[in-house]
């Protein structure tokens, strides 16, 4: 029945000619007006404004804080650019990925597996087109960073829906990540000569003296530059040996960086990404029912390491790919139903795919996770198999066909961490490892593996003859420096003492959930050492193999102190931190990898008192990146607990599992 005029109740209002009813007739609409009115209020608040807003402020402070020069501004003036470059790059970064969850989540049942998933897989979906368009014409390429970011906050203004990331459990994390990324960018830049606009380098004589981490940002500004992309790049390394998945992020913000120097606001980007391990690993936790306090603990333990805190401000894409294979790990291994459909299967596959993209050492993490996709037997039909190859065609096919017919052949890290050669050229992949195991022995052959497995517990002669960290080469921190970061199990330090939790009953029943995870991190060691060649070419070190394995490994090792009785646990944790503080923390025992240069406007110092020169705008960096992890650990204590789904007003129900 049509509904009646809200008007048009009362007999005496058919009498037009009354100024009484006429008034009534007037108070009647506004009344049935008003709770319209109010749904309109409702909807409104209820959308994502900050979401909406954040993209466009985002973008304002980068291309702002990317036009200041750093050596000439004053220190206020330049920790403040630099955080809002930082934050600015962060916020601009996962965009593409809130806008993708902002549609999934109004139709979908979500798990917070999914939904992290999805957040990874929408940005790096957004850096590989933007590479894409910018790969076939520059033009086109600043006209397609726009269109994507336009359309993310049309997206996100439509379809977002304001507590989304909390309620999917995502909040804490994420702003855990962004604040570890600033306060170890203060740290890493705190000692001596500060920022410095040549951000990149600075960073690679200090910890590590390769060029590796500048190989993303040379790939882009080539890129960009619309040059000749076939030949050497860095070296003797061509441009097909490296992924650009990577190179696709900062092209994305190619356009708000000035063109002179892009280095510094790079440097921020790239760190950004590599904190993604973070979320990652707090999702893979918190699906496997480990608390969210104990969870906290664990991450900021993690965060304390050697290894996590040089991987994070050395910008190399590894710690970009572990976080993509820790976030398709936890869709795999997740216990909530809503993490166990076709669609979330999808989802892993594209995490794998831009993991793959990132850096090729991802393998190893591959390669473990296929037999736990048994979990997802149900889901393997015809119809999903066909879908999953073709997002994996999709991400990766355009990537393969310029190795094999743009800059040939691509395979080389192939060859030299699966046969030892290191040469560019023929023989193929195939042939060659066939060849280069004909010509060993069995003894030969056991004794590189032996040389794999000694590797993961100390390996002094590569210490002493490494030419990356030339200052760290003799005495006890030197040395110890360098087993953080070269071999797992002292990557790990003081966490190992974890182990003797499994002689209690009660701490062994608290860690079964996380037995798959366990499992998982044994099963990739164990291909890594059997498939890595081994011997004095190619070794078990940190980084020649998967960093989620790594970054996995010392999360269990720190999972499994905090079941031990709280004062044994207590002080494992506060040495784990002092252990951090000497090793890593300029004036308490860290010196440069390499011979340090003072200060412009100073004398010569010797290294000494340059150790105890600090650099007081980073320095206010690193405290702002300490006072935003206590705001986000305030958030999770008064912050209303996140739900474990996020179920939409309007999902669809539950069907079988193999239901999209």
């Amino acid at each position: 029945m049509a509904r009646q005029s809200p008007v048009s109740q009362l007999p005496e209002e058919l009498d037009d000619d009354s100024p009484r009813l006429a008034r009534l007739a007037k108070a009647r609409l506004a009344k049935a007006r008003g709770p319209w009115r109010g749904r309109v209020t409702g909807a409104l608040a209820d959308r994502a404004v900050a979401w909406t807003v954040a993209p466009v402020i985002a973008a304002l402070l980068v291309r702002e804080a990317a036009k200041v020069h750093l050596d000439e501004v004053s220190v206020r003036h330049l920790a403040f650019s630099f955080c809002a470059l930082y934050i600015g790059s962060a916020v601009l970064v996962v965009t593409p990925g809130v806008a993708l969850l902002s549609v999934v989540v109004r139709y979908r049942a979500l798990g917070p597996a999914t939904a992290l998933g999805l957040l990874l897989a929408g940005s790096g979906g957004a850096a590989m087109a933007g590479f894409w368009a910018w790969y076939a014409s520059p033009h086109f390429g600043r006209h397609c960073d726009v269109a994507i970011g336009l359309a993310s906050v049309a997206v996100i203004a439509v379809f977002g829906r304001r507590g989304g990331l909390r309620a999917a459990g995502l909040s804490v994390p994420l702003l855990l990540a962004l604040a570890l990324g600033l306060a170890f960018t203060g740290l890493a830049f705190i000692q001596g000569d500060g920022t410095a606009q040549h951000a990149v380098s600075l960073i690679s004589s200090r910890y590590w003296r390769t060029r590796d981490n500048t190989i993303p940002l040379l790939l882009a500004a080539r890129v960009a530059a619309h040059a000749r992309l076939s030949g050497h790049l860095v070296g003797d390394w061509l441009y097909s040996d490296r992924p650009p998945l990577q190179s696709g992020f900062a092209l994305l913000q190619w356009p708000l960086w000035r063109g002179y120097d892009r280095q510094p606001a790079y440097q921020l980007l790239a760190t950004g990404l590599s904190t993604s391990w973070l979320p990652a690993l707090w999702v893979v936790l918190r699906v496997r029912g480990v608390g969210q306090w104990r969870t906290l603990v664990v991450v900021l333990a993690t965060a304390l390491t050697g290894f996590v805190f040089l991987n994070t401000v050395y910008v190399w894409p590894k710690m970009l790919a572990g976080a993509l294979a820790l976030a398709a790990l936890a869709i795999v291994v997740s216990r909530d139903p809503a993490d166990r459909r076709l669609a979330s299967g999808i989802v892993a596959v594209a995490l794998v795919t831009l993991g793959m993209l990132a850096h090729g050492g991802t393998a190893f993490a591959v390669l473990a996770l296929i037999p736990f996709t048994w979990r997802l037997r149900r889901l393997v039909t015809v119809r999903g198999c066909a879908a999953c190859a073709a997002v994996a065609l999709a991400g990766y096919l355009p990537w393969a066909l310029y190795q094999r017919f743009v800059d040939p052949p691509g395979n080389r890290l192939l060859k030299w961490m699966l046969a030892g050669v290191s040469s560019v050229g023929p023989p193929g992949f195939l042939s060659t490892v066939a060849r280069q195991y004909q010509l060993l022995s069995l003894h030969e052959l056991l004794v590189d593996k032996a040389d794999n497995v000694a590797a993961l517990v100390a390996n002094p002669t590569a210490w002493q003859v490494q030419g990356a960290e030339p200052a760290w080469a003799s005495g006890f921190l030197g040395y110890a420096r360098i087993a953080q970061v070269d071999d797992l199990l002292p990557a790990a330090g003081l966490l190992l003492l974890g182990v003797l939790a499994l002689l209690f009953p009660s701490a062994r029943r608290g860690l079964a959930p996380v037995a798959p995870l366990a499992a998982f991190t044994a099963a990739a060691v164990a291909g890594w050492v059997l498939l890595l060649w081994g011997g004095d070419r190619m070794t078990t070190i940190n980084h020649q193999g998967a960093y989620a394995v790594t970054v996995l490994f010392i999360a269990l090792c720190a999972l499994a102190v905090t079941y031990l009785p709280w004062p044994a646990a207590t002080a494992i944790l506060a040495g784990c931190a002092a252990w951090f503080a000497v090793s890593w923390i300029p004036g308490l025992g860290f010196t440069s990898a390499v011979a340090a240069k003072a200060p412009h406007g100073f004398k010569a110092l010797h290294r000494a008192a340059l150790a105890h020169h600090l650099d007081p705008a980073t320095l206010l960096v690193c405290l702002a990146g300490v006072a935003l992890t206590a705001a986000a650990i305030a958030w999770l204590r008064f912050a209303p607990a996140d739900r474990r789904l996020l179920v939409p007003e309007n999902a669809i129900p539950a069907q079988s599992p193999a239901t999209l």
